[in-house]
């Protein structure tokens, strides 16, 4: 979307679908977030998004492919933490609208009843740089008195300075590009596994699996809950894994084939217990079941990686030789070393469910 294309009213995007890159629902948009500049128009850095069984949550602008009046479109998957609002930040929908402004050049006082924003070509940032008011004559500004449209620059009285209550917080109570993650199952998990029905067939399950573009953490096994299938789902059965899947006629149903040993993780678990979850019991990805046996999502080997991992990892070079000059190698001594001992999974998880409660206590 360029400057000179078409523009969008924030008021339609309230209440609107939110899909990920899959095409499943994620939420609806609740409001939009937006920092104010002195020499600039506000820029948008993000959704408000109401995520069923989470609350609200925070979408970085830079997580939106698409950003229409129909539906929003997400490019990546986003962090499940509840939303909060900073200080530098104002809800457009929220604080904004029906907001008595004033007209910088003549003093006229003027209701706030939309904003438009556009992506700016150059700096590629999403701006509200213009807003829709009435003049009020008289009775309801909505029914009564002159429509304008106005530049940014030509409005005084904004940013608003009143606190709000509901979606406000603190500046730690959002996780995204620009803070510190959450460092729990919840924070880290995605939210489109695949999810079937027991009824479900074999074929029906591998149907699933080809039909979405998954990354191979995702497509290595099903989850099987009573319906709704979309998470949050009805109670969580248990897991199929693919390669059993491969190995089953096509027509046979999925329930026999569930894994009931694996223990799901709660979305509480801290992130050094999913990743003993994930090696105890050989996984790369692993089911997030809340206190009602609904399926949240999964957590997969590639996150919890991203996680541990140093910083810029990825622009590191491997293979280069040590710092005394010597060839990397996995010994120097020439002795073949002993592979480290992978602890049991009892002594990990003695209740039996990581960072979770005993199955007796669900």
């Amino acid at each position: 979307m360029t400057a000179d294309g078409p523009r969008i009213f924030v008021s339609h995007l309230a209440g609107v679908p939110v899909f990920g890159p899959d095409g499943g629902t994620v939420g609806r948009v609740r409001d939009l977030v937006a920092t104010f500049r002195a020499d600039r128009p506000p820029r948008l850095v993000g959704l408000v998004v109401g995520v069923l069984g989470h609350g609200p949550v925070f979408v970085p602008v830079s997580r939106v492919a698409g950003l229409e009046s129909g539906q929003v479109t997400l490019s990546g998957t986003v962090s499940m933490r509840r939303f909060g609002l900073r200080a530098d930040e104002r809800l457009v929908l929220g604080q904004l609208l029906d907001r008595r402004v004033r007209l910088a050049e003549s003093g006229e006082e003027v209701t706030v009843l939309d904003v438009e924003v556009h992506r700016h070509p150059a700096r590629g940032q999403w701006e509200a740089d213009r807003i829709c008011a009435h003049r009020d004559r008289g009775g309801s500004a909505r029914h009564r008195g002159e429509a304008l449209a106005v530049d940014w620059s030509s409005v005084g009285g904004l940013p608003p300075e009143e606190p709000v209550g509901g979606l406000a917080g603190t500046r730690e109570d959002r996780a995204d590009e620009e803070s510190e993650p959450e460092r729990t199952a919840r924070a880290l998990m995605r939210t489109e596994p695949v999810v079937v029905p027991p009824e479900a067939t074999v074929a029906n399950a591998l149907a699933r699996i080809g039909e979405r573009d998954l990354i191979q953490a995702l497509a290595a096994q099903v989850y099987v809950c009573r319906p709704p299938v979309e998470p949050p789902t009805g109670p969580y059965l248990g897991t199929v894994h693919v390669q059993r899947l491969l190995r089953s006629a096509p027509d046979a149903p999925v329930a026999p084939l569930v894994d009931t040993e694996l223990p799901p993780l709660d979305p509480d678990t801290p992130l050094p217990a999913v990743s003993c979850c994930l090696t105890a019991y050989d996984l790369v990805a692993a089911p997030v079941v809340d206190d009602d046996a609904a399926l949240l999502g999964a957590v997969t080997v590639d996150a919890v990686l991203d996680h541990l991992l140093p910083d810029h990892w990825r622009e590191a070079e491997y293979g280069m030789p040590d710092s005394d000059g010597s060839e990397p190698g996995p010994s120097r001594t020439g002795a073949e070393e002993e592979p480290p001992q992978r602890p049991a999974a009892a002594a990990l998880f003695p209740s039996g469910r990581p960072g979770g409660r005993d199955e007796g206590d669900r």
